[in-house]
Parts: structure tokens; sequence; C-alpha cells
């Protein structure tokens, strides 16, 4: 008789659950890492914008081209506020969502612990039973042997 683990559909259950939380968590990260970008390509642009302006300075610009860059800068650091905002609560719920998948994952390696417990119980008893018999066997054909 194979060994059945009472609490495998249980497990199951764990498993799928972990691996929800695990993509859940791979998405946030995602989107933690993609907003990191964003605002690193801001802050290259933002860099070159300025070197442009300061060339253009340097050559006698206009004093509208001067506003021009001012208001950028006034937009791009708009921008960034956001983005920087934006990335505060993404990483909240990143590290929300990865103590939720440390949970998951902890539930399912307990229930998983448990039915490596119970299979090796399972497997000893079977020893025990198979040894047991062959004890019998022996015990049996010696006192046969015997009568003989």
């Amino acid at each position: 008789m194979p060994f059945r683990y009472p609490l495998q559909s249980i497990l199951r259950l764990r498993f799928s659950l972990e691996r929800q939380a695990e993509q859940l968590l791979f998405k946030i990260s995602g989107q933690v890492l993609r907003l990191r970008t964003e605002i690193e390509e801001l802050e290259r642009g933002e860099l070159a914008r300025k070197r442009f302006g300061l060339q253009e300075v340097a050559e006698g610009s206009f004093g509208a081209l001067l506003q021009y860059h001012q208001d950028c800068e006034f937009s791009v650091l708009e921008k960034r506020q956001v983005l920087l905002h934006q990335l505060q609560a993404a990483e909240l719920q990143r590290r929300e969502q990865l103590s939720l998948y440390q949970q998951a994952r902890q539930k399912r390696e307990i229930l998983e612990q448990v039915r490596e417990k119970q299979k090796a119980l399972y497997e000893m008893e079977l020893l025990r039973r198979d040894q047991q018999r062959a004890d019998e066997a022996f015990l049996l054909r010696s006192h046969f042997e015997d009568q003989d």
C-alpha cells in the first residue's frame, strides 16, 4: 500500500498560494525597477538639457529660451517628485508582498516537513512489519525443522 498524505490537497493549495504570492512579488518588483529606470532616464535627460542650456547661455541666447529652460526644469522636478512618490509607494507594496510571500512559503514548508516526517514514519513502519514477518517466517521454519 503506497504512502498517502491526508493533507496533500492542503499542501497543493499552499504551493499554489505561494506561487501566486511569488508572481505578484515579481510583478511589483518589476514596477519598482521600471520606476527607478524612469527616474534615472529623467535625470539623465535633465542633465543633458542643462548642458545644452549652459551652452546656449554661453552663446548668448534669448530670454525666452532661458524662460523655456526654467519651465522645463520645473516640469522635470514635478515629474521627478511624482515618480519618487510612486516609487516610495511601490517599495512599500513590495515589502508588504515580500512579507506575504515569506509567510506563504513558511506555511508550505511546514506542511511539507510534516509530510516528510509522516512518510519517514510510514516507511519505518513498513520496514518494521517486513522484519516482523521475516522473523516469524524464520521462527516457523526453525520450529518445523526441529520437529523433523
